[in-house]
Formats: structure tokens, sequence, C-alpha cells
């Protein structure tokens, strides 16, 4: 069920002119004292409006030279990632162009031609037998060489971030 006034709209036109309360009609002050839906909407509306006031009077407008300046900076950087768009479209274009025209060469190489390049290359490296020792040593040098690798990917990493921001 909902409740109305006939002189609601009487009330908000007083609020919204900005004569509620003082300079308004005392039989519209004494309908707003004895009707409680108009007195609640005089509250509310009241307290909506007095919030936009200070709103309105609080808020920090940038000069018309600030914002045209961030209208020319937006408008730069806007067409520089316009610009940007069909370079990058055309490289993945190319590089999924070169990764199958790679994959369609090596399936077109016969089987046996590969099994001959294998065994070309293999007769090329060096046969060296390991030994325990050896393998020992390797193993103890590996947490060094990862440790030296992760730690220079960490110092160069943030470098490389910043310098790919600008």
């Amino acid at each position: 069920m909902t409740c109305e006034c006939v002189r609601e709209q009487d009330v908000l036109d007083a609020l919204t002119a900005g004569r509620w309360p003082a300079r308004c009609d005392d039989d519209l002050r004494a309908h707003v004292s004895d009707c409680a839906i108009c007195r609640d909407l005089a509250d509310v509306a009241g307290a909506l409006m007095a919030e936009q006031d200070a709103a309105w009077h609080d808020a920090r407008v940038p000069s018309a030279g600030v914002m045209w300046w961030r209208a020319q900076l937006r408008a730069r950087e806007d067409a520089a990632r316009a610009a940007g768009r069909p370079v990058a479209f055309i490289q993945g274009v190319a590089a999924s162009v070169a990764v199958w025209l790679v994959l369609a060469l090596f399936r077109a190489i016969p089987a046996e031609s590969v099994a001959e390049w294998r065994a070309s290359a293999a007769a090329l490296l060096p046969h060296v037998p390991f030994t325990m020792s050896e393998v020992s040593r390797v193993t103890a040098i590996f947490p060094l060489v990862v440790f030296l690798v992760v730690g220079g990917w960490l110092l160069l990493a943030p470098i490389v971030y910043l310098a790919g921001e600008e």
C-alpha cells in the first residue's frame, strides 16, 4: 500500500526553489506539520539538497588550461595506442605464419633425411664418458648456478620492466 498526499508536489517545489521553510505559505507549513508523509518528504529531501549544496561548494574544478592539457595528453596517448594496434596485429600474424612455415618445412622433410642428420650431428659431437666424480662436481655447482641465474633475473627484471614503461 502506497501512501500519497496531494500536497507532496507543492512541498517538493518549495524545497527545490529554496523557499522552504522561511519563504513559503503559512498553510503549506501548517500542512507539513500535520501530514506525516509531507513531513518525512521535507526532512529527507531537505537533507539530500543540503548534501548536494555542500558537495557543489566543496568541489574543486580544475582550470580550463589543466583540462585542455589533460585532454591533449589523452588524445596523444590514444593516437599512439591506435597507431600501434595494426603494427602489433601484423607482428602477430607474421609470427604465426613463421611458426606454421617452419612446421610445414619440417613436415616436408622425409623421415630418412632426419635420421641421417641426427647420425651426422652425433658424429660431430665428441663422445665423452662421464665418471661419477665428474657428475658429483657438476651437481655441487648446480645450486650456485641456479642462485646466480635467479638473482640476475631478479635484479634485471625491474630494470627491463621500467625501461619498457617509458
